[in-house]
C-alpha cells in the first residue's frame, strides 16, 4: 500500500511541476520561444520530466528483492506488524499475515497492561516482580521471533507456483514430482498456522496471567500464578525446539 502511495504522490509531483514549467502565466517553456535558450530548456525539462516518470514508476513497482529477515533487525512488536503488512495481500496467506498482525497489537496491549499491574503488586526488582517480568518480556520476544519465522515462510512461498499446482494433473509433468511439490507448499501453510496458534496460546496465558494477578488477595497469593508463568514458558520453549 505504502508503494502505490509514494508512487502516486511522485507522479503528482512530475505532473505539477510539468504544468508550472509549460503554463502559459508560468514558467511557459516552449519549443517556438524566440529565446534558444528557452526552447532548448523546453526540450531538456520534457526529457527529464519523461525519464523520471519512467525511472521513478518502473521502480516502484518492481517487485521488491526478497530477502530473509534477521530476528536482530525486528526490535519490537511494531517492526513485527510492519514486516507483516507486506504479506496481508496474499492469495494464500493474506488472511494469516492479518491475523497475525492483530494478534500483535493484542500481545502489545497486554504487556502493557501486565506492567501496570507489577508495579502496583510488587516492587520492582524483587524476586516476584523480576519472575513475572523476564517471563512477560520473554512471551513478548517469543512473539517476535515467531512472526519472523513465518514472514521467512511466506517470503519463500510462490504464490503462482502453488495456484499452478493446483491443477497439476492437467500438465504434462509427472504428478508425483508435483504432488511432492504440493506437500512442501501445504508444509509450510501448516507451520505458518502453527506459529499463529502458538502465539494464541500464549496471548491467553497471559490474559489468564494477568487478571490472576490482578485478582490476587495479597502479594503472597501467587501459586497460581507461578503455575500460568511455567505455562507460559513452556509455550516459549516449544518455539524453540520448532526452529
Amino acid at each position: 500500500m505504502k508503494r502505490y502511495l509514494k508512487l502516486a504522490a511522485a507522479d503528482l509531483c512530475i505532473a505539477a511541476s510539468a504544468v508550472v514549467l509549460y503554463s502559459p502565466g508560468l514558467v511557459n517553456l516552449r519549443l517556438s520561444d524566440y529565446s534558444i535558450f528557452r526552447a532548448g530548456m523546453s526540450i531538456i525539462a520534457a526529457v527529464i520530466l519523461i525519464t523520471l516518470f519512467f525511472v521513478i514508476n518502473i521502480r516502484l513497482l518492481k517487485e521488491p528483492e526478497q530477502k530473509p529477515i534477521m530476528l536482530e533487525d525486528v526490535p519490537d512488536l511494531e517492526r513485527a506488524k510492519d514486516i507483516l503488512q507486506d504479506y496481508c495481500k496474499g492469495r494464500y496467506f493474506g488472511s494469516l499475515a492479518k491475523t497475525a498482525s492483530e494478534q500483535l497489537d493484542r500481545i502489545l496491549k497486554c504487556r502493557q497492561r501486565l506492567s501496570v499491574i507489577l508495579e502496583q503488586k510488587f516492587t520492582r526488582g524483587t524476586m516476584s516482580w523480576d519472575k513475572f517480568n523476564s517471563t512477560v518480556s520473554a512471551a513478548e520476544s517469543s512473539a517476535i521471533k515467531n512472526v519472523v519465522a513465518m514472514a521467512n515462510r511466506m517470503c519463500v512461498f510462490d504464490e503462482k507456483e502453488y495456484a499452478r499446482l493446483q491443477n497439476y494433473r492437467e500438465d504434462d509433468i509427472p504428478d508425483d514430482i508435483q504432488e511432492e511439490q504440493l506437500r512442501l507448499y501445504q508444509k509450510n501453510l501448516e507451520a505458518i498456522r502453527w506459529t499463529i496458534a502458538l502465539n494464541e496460546k500464549i496471548l491467553l496465558k497471559l490474559d489468564a496471567l494477568a487478571m490472576e494477578i490482578s485478582s490476587s488477595a495479597s502479594r503472597n497469593d501467587t501459586d497460581w500464578n507461578h503455575e500460568l508463568v511455567s505455562e507460559i514458558e513452556r509455550l516459549i520453549e516449544e518455539t524453540r525446539y520448532y526452529d
